[in-house]
């Protein structure tokens, strides 16, 4: 048996690949015990279809099956994958799984709805007391096509009837939204009252976005569609027309009825009228309306179906068609009987078996028309056909009729497969599948016959960077609305990344209308920037356009039809640049952005930081470890209002296929600065970036031509400063040697310590002029204190006040010490003003130890002078007594003494050098009446020693030759 089971699988397998063909046969054999039922079938955009089963049990007096959940999930390649879910699983009680017989109905608690992409909702019954029926309510379930249950939600009480107080399961509506993550409409009843709640699913957890209740004519007849732009319309046959009128053969007494939901407001419309008739629909045998969207044109068609009662004239009548065509608004555009008698191979000879007619708006233009007659004994056939607009039919490639199962499914794929359920024969069910006519006779593979083509094509490959818009052309004019288009990368078991969001209304900058069929939409560069051949598809959401002559929405392409293969761009980047180089770069918050971040707290702003990144990675489709953060951020002092820019730095790549760093800064760029088009906008925390402002780089130091300029620019003051040094060394050195070589031939003997006491000296002058650069610095120091302090300490908030306070404070001690010492100096004429300087400049204890030694040197010298006084007078004495006696030696001492008297002269000499360089020393006062140039030098001098005090010292100071003090 189990050899048996596998070969129905791998038969269904190969039979589904091989469609769309004229018509196939397919069955599978379904488990070992009872016999399988599909009693529901769901279909998804993609063509994938469930199967819900079911295995009858009965239990004394009620029909029930078995207590799980169970579905086959039929891919598009034509894999089947069963699944079961017990009911321990599912947490359900067990009156779930028994049908109510209600008014000859049949009645499950249980009902499954295909919801977004991947998803089941399962309504079911709760019973908080299991005996009391007023204590039902209705849950929701929702599972996955695996079986995994993601979440519950409590949707509302279970519907009774308010005057035979019966339990109605069953009667609840749920109605999924065309916008596949826009969720469903789920429609309750309560005595007097409709309930209309609207509810979304994000990851897989279930969220009320909107819950009214409304008073509506009471009616069994009526059916909920989606619109096509994101709305619900419920329309309803009512014997009551809109206006009361006194019956007189003219004035309506039934009609169709329609009241509109908005997508997400509780917002109240009036009922509208789509069709009105002098005959109440309470004379008639039976009536029924199905509805659907018009995918071949405009708005939305519904075909009212009449059955009216026999009389004798007319003992079998046929059945009254009238089709129905309408805009969102409730503008009624067309109202079309279709002719009953021309309906092929339908007759009414057999009025005590039940009629079931059905019409469907099919994707390619016109509607699928089936009727289906069960007979007495349980067996039940279908008839089909295509309707077009016109009301003419053609014949499906089934034979009429078909067998059906007991259910009666028969759904009709997106690619306008047909899918016949047949009955079920022991623990085997079949299906027969047929391709349904094309009324338009055109398949441009786009599900989407409105769509004529499209650049690229379906399929198509090219080179990333010769594709810089999309084309698409219509069948029909169209005017641009507020339906979005999007780009999707595929990223195969994962979630598809989203690369660019176009509003048609919003993103004007993007999107053009080339002629009244052809939209226009541009692709930023960085969309196809994957290093290998990547595969992108395209979703034109519903209502991206509007019929130019009705201004209705129309309806787009859903996923994975519109895709095609992006070949990367050849980089010049060098390999080895791209693997040693990363990139610093910055972005920039908006004011409001900026102030939200000012509120979080230490941690909330490390994780706003890692989730920026993330997010950044995420839209330019990299790996998450390439963006990386310091965590750092200053403000932008070139905005007039408060902004951080924040620190991102992209890393190097770690394997050979990745984007260089350099490529990837660009496309971030790119990206920030068009984020109203990509997934940044909806970022929670890359939706604050400045988008005019980008991903600015930083350079490196060989790029950066400010830096560059500001060291070439430093280099060369400081050779000035260099050159200035030995300029003034060298004039004083030569000086010093030309005034040494007058040394005269006889002075031979001391030339050791004269040359000693030059080299000695000229040491002492290239000090004196080191002090140069210590001007120099000092002064480039400053200049650039209040440049910091002004343009860059006032991007870091917290060092901003301690940076103007320690260049302005500091500078008015040291400007005020200055101009102390000069006022003090200006007062005191008499003494030497260097000195008084100097006397300031140095410290207290310094100075005084300095004066105290000098006039201990002085003390000395007075008490050496008067004892060589003395022994001068002795000397004397005794060369008076031996003059006579010692002629002799005093001829030698007398030539002695001329020696003697030659070197007392040199001394002398320099002596009188010394004084006259001394002499030069004169008082401030003096010195500033001798030239106006004198006082400019000193109020410079004076605002120089705000930056260093020091700067007084300047006139100490001897540059070529000269001292400014002696000027």
């Amino acid at each position: 048996m189990k050899f048996k089971h596998l070969l129905s699988i791998f038969l269904s397998i190969v039979l589904f690949v091989i469609l769309p063909v004229k018509s196939n046969n397919v069955t599978y054999t379904d488990g070992t015990n009872g016999t399988p039922i599909v009693y529901k079938s769901l279909i998804y955009q993609d063509n994938t279809m469930v199967l819900h089963i079911v295995r009858i049990i009965s239990r004394s007096n009620e029909i029930c099956f078995e207590t799980n959940l169970s579905f086959r999930v039929i891919y598009p390649n034509g894999t089947i994958i069963p699944v079961d879910i017990s009911m321990d699983k599912l947490e359900m009680q067990s009156l779930n799984f028994c049908f109510v017989n209600l008014f000859d109905n049949r009645l499950s608690p249980i009902a499954l709805y295909a919801i977004e992409s991947n998803f089941i909702l399962v309504t079911y019954v709760n019973a908080e007391d299991i005996n009391n029926i007023y204590t039902y309510n209705e849950w929701g379930m929702l599972i996955d096509l695996s079986g995994n249950i993601h979440s519950k939600a409590l949707l509302g009480p279970s519907f009774i009837y308010p005057d035979t107080n019966q339990w109605a399961p069953g009667s609840s509506i749920v109605v999924p939204n065309v916008n596949k993550d826009q969720g469903f409409l789920f429609l309750s009843l309560s005595n007097n009252y409709t309930y209309v709640q609207q509810w979304i699913i994000n990851d897989g957890i279930f969220s009320n976005i909107t819950r009214r209740s409304i008073s509506l004519p009471y009616s069994t007849i009526n059916t909920i569609i989606a619109t096509v732009d994101g709305g619900y319309i419920n329309v309803f046959i009512n014997d009551t027309s809109s206006i009361t009128r006194i019956p007189d053969g003219f004035s309506p007494q039934g009609g169709v009825y329609a009241i509109y939901y908005e997508y997400g407001t509780n917002v109240e419309r009036d009922v509208i009228v789509l069709y009105e008739t002098t005959i109440p629909f309470s004379s008639f045998n039976s009536t029924a309306i199905d509805c659907g969207i018009s995918y071949s044109g405009v708005g939305q068609t519904c075909v009212l179906t009449v059955l009216p009662n026999p009389t004798t004239l007319n003992p079998n009548p046929n059945p009254l068609f009238i089709k129905i065509k309408f805009l969102s608004t409730g503008s009624v555009i067309n109202i079309m009987p279709i002719i009953y008698n021309l309906i092929p191979g339908y007759n009414n000879t057999q009025n005590n078996n039940i009629m079931i007619f059905e019409i469907r708006p099919l994707y390619y233009g016109g509607f699928y028309f089936n009727f289906i007659r069960k007979m007495a004994n349980g067996t039940s056939f279908i008839w089909g056909y295509v309707l077009d607009d016109n009301g003419n039919f053609t014949h499906w490639n089934l034979s009429n009729p078909t067998v059906i199962n007991l259910t009666t499914v028969n759904p009709v794929l997106p690619n306008n497969t047909l899918v016949i359920v047949k009955p079920t024969v022991d623990q085997t069910w079949g299906l027969i599948t047929t391709d349904l006519y094309k009324v338009y006779g055109r398949d441009n593979h786009y599900g989407n016959i409105l769509i004529s083509n499209t650049i690229p094509t379906i399929g198509q490959n090219f080179i990333a960077n010769e594709i810089h818009s999309l084309i698409i052309t219509y069948t029909i004019p169209v005017v641009l609305s507020n339906g979005t288009i999007t780009i999707f990368q595929y990223n195969g078991l994962s979630s598809d990344i989203i690369r660019q969001v176009t509003n048609a209304l919003y993103h004007t900058k993007y999107v053009k209308l080339i002629d009244d069929y052809t939209v226009n939409v541009t692709i930023i560069d960085s969309i196809f920037n994957s290093p290998i051949n990547t595969t992108y598809y395209v979703i034109i959401g519903n209502g991206f356009v509007k019929s130019q002559k009705y201004n209705e929405p129309l309806y787009g392409l859903t996923s994975n039809v519109w895709h095609f293969t992006a070949t990367p761009k050849v980089e010049k980047q060098s390999n080895i640049y791209r693997f040693l180089d990363s990139v610093y770069g910055k972005v920039k918050l908006t004011h409001d952005g900026t102030n939200l971040f000012d509120n979080l707290i230490e941690l909330e702003k490390n994780f706003f930081f890692i989730n920026l990144t993330q997010e950044l990675a995420n839209a330019i489709a990299i790996s998450q470890d390439r963006i990386s953060t310091n965590y750092r951020f200053v403000i932008d002092t070139e905005s007039s209002l408060k902004q951080y820019l924040l620190s991102i730095k992209i890393e190097i790549p770690q394997n050979p296929s990745d984007r260089g760093s350099e490529l990837i800064a660009n496309d971030l760029d790119v990206m920030i600065k068009n984020m109203d088009i990509t997934i940044l906008a909806s970022g929670s925390s890359s939706k604050y970036l400045e988008s005019t402002y980008g991903y600015a780089t930083i350079p490196k130091f060989y790029n950066n031509t400010t830096l560059m300029f500001q060291i070439i620019l430093t280099c060369g003051f400081i050779g000035i400063l260099t050159i200035f040094y030995f300029i003034s060394i060298y004039y004083d050195i030569k000086n010093e040697v030309k005034n040494e070589s007058n040394v005269k031939n006889d002075e031979i003997n001391g030339w050791y310590e004269k040359r000693k006491k030059c080299i000695t000296k000229i040491f002492s002058l290239m000090k004196n002029h080191l002090e140069i650069y210590s001007y120099g610095f000092n002064i480039l120091s400053f200049v650039l204190d209040i440049l910091f302090a002004k343009i860059e300490a006032g991007s870091v908030k917290i060092i901003f006040i301690a940076s103007v306070f320690f260049v302005t404070f500091p500078y008015a001690i040291k400007l005020g010490y200055a101009i102390y010492i000069i006022l003090e100096e200006l007062i005191n004429t008499k003494e030497n003003w260097i000195d008084t300087i100097f006397q300031k400049l140095c410290p207290k204890w310094l100075y005084s130890k300095i004066t105290l030694i000098k006039n201990q040197n002085e003390d000395l010298d007075d008490q050496n002078n008067d004892s060589d006084d003395q022994n001068n007078d002795s000397d004397d004495q005794n060369n008076d007594s031996d003059n006579q006696n010692n002629d002799s030696e005093i001829q030698n001492n007398d030539s002695e003494i001329q020696n003697n008297g030659l070197e007392e002269q040199k001394d002398d000499s320099e002596d009188q050098k010394d004084e006259k360089e001394i002499s030069k020393n004169i008082t401030m006062i003096k010195w500033l009446e001798s030239s106006k140039n004198h006082k400019i030098i000193l109020t410079i001098l004076i605002l120089l020693a705000g930056a260093d005090i020091e700067a007084l010292e300047i006139f100490n100071f001897q540059f070529y030759g000269y001292k400014f003090n002696g000027m």
